[in-house]
């Protein structure tokens, strides 16, 4: 059993699945992405550990050691996608790349990427990762912090994206923090302190770009706590009482009441805006808050003649309700959004594994 870099692969084949990889994406229109070794090393990781994954292996815990093995590499992007294959023979892998290619965004194209194979007897696994890296940091953001201390935030912004901000979420339940993070030569530069006591502060880079906000970079920093050894699983709960999107609403409102924030009432209208944007979503394999064809919430939400004072939205590709729960509360932007006590009306859209809530606060 062992890990073959692709230098070893191209050794063996006549064309190697990196140079298969990078021309494949430059044929679609996606330009050349980087190949990044830290990627390399948490694919070869992620496809050694896979290989020995059965079919009853829940996808959700393939998605948390994932999670850990990114941290643990310090890497933060918040656009990455994964793509991991058995396969018998080289050929296979590259012959099911369009498949995969297929389902990218093209409004966050690939700029990195990382790739390796993992050979058990006579079948191999092939891990692919995907990133979008909207804004390329200076010194990656550190994992431990101390209490009273600082991290300072300091990047370049990729082409395409303006107005950058860095959300800060302080531990047990603090106010989410929103700071302006441009300067005129197109840089991120903010300071984050520490200075809500030990626990774990999410640090969130948030962008406007013409396809609506796009978070960049998603990263917690342990406070005076330790920082886990090993990925934290969200497992899936053995049932749900009724219909996994209602399941969601309530888990929401729960989340609200234990902040004293006012539950939210479900709107038949906004939730089905939300659940359109749910299919659309599903269709493209994308998580995206405004589309070609339907343009962003306000626009979903005025077209349908709804009104309000004011809307957000939250987004989440996950498996199960609490799933998806946990992936907007680890983001301090959508966070921010489900505990805004603002919002007195909310519309749910779950297609597949595309969760979309939708937040308004109605006209009088």
């Amino acid at each position: 059993m062992t890990t073959l870099p692709a230098l070893l692969l191209l050794l063996l084949a006549f064309a190697s699945p990196q140079v298969e990889v990078e021309g494949l994406l430059s044929a679609h229109g996606y330009g050349k992405p980087k190949p990044d070794a830290a990627l390399d090393r948490v694919a070869s990781v992620l496809a050694e550990r896979l290989s020995g994954a059965t079919s009853a292996t829940p996808p959700t815990e393939s998605a948390d050691l994932l999670s850990h093995l990114l941290a643990r590499a310090q890497i933060s992007d918040a656009q990455v996608l994964p793509y991991t294959l058995r396969h018998s023979a080289l050929g296979e892998f590259t012959t099911q790349l369009p498949l995969f290619v297929a389902r990218l965004d093209r409004t966050k194209p690939p700029t990195h990427f990382g790739l390796s194979t993992f050979i058990r007897g006579r079948e191999m696994t092939t891990t692919l990762l995907l990133v979008h890296r909207g804004v390329l940091l200076s010194v990656p953001l550190p994992r431990q912090g101390a209490t009273g201390g600082f991290v300072a935030v300091h990047g370049g912004l990729e082409r395409g994206y303006f107005r950058p901000r860095v959300l800060f979420a302080p531990p047990n339940g603090g106010r989410v923090r929103d700071r302006p993070a441009w300067t005129l030569d197109r840089h991120v530069d903010a300071t984050v302190f520490f200075d809500a006591g030990p626990g774990i502060y999410g640090v969130e880079i948030v962008a406007d770009s013409q396809y609506g906000p796009v978070v960049l970079n998603n990263h917690l920093v342990y406070v005076g706590v330790p920082v886990p050894a090993l990925p934290v699983l969200h497992l899936m709960p053995p049932e749900y009482e009724g219909p996994p999107d209602l399941a969601f609403m309530r888990l929401v409102n729960e989340q609200r009441s234990a902040h004293g924030v006012p539950v939210l009432r479900l709107w038949p209208e906004l939730t089905e805006v939300a659940r359109e944007h749910a299919l659309e979503l599903s269709e493209q394999h994308v998580l995206v808050h405004a589309t070609a064809e339907s343009g962003n919430l306000t626009t979903r939400l005025t077209t349908r003649g709804l009104r309000f004072t004011q809307a957000a939205e939250n987004l989440a590709d996950a498996a199960f309700p609490r799933q998806a729960l946990a992936v907007m509360l680890s983001s301090p932007g959508h966070k921010r959004n489900l505990l805004d006590p603002r919002w007195t009306h909310a519309g749910i859209g779950l297609v597949g594994r595309y969760y979309v809530l939708d937040m308004v606060r109605l006209a009088p």
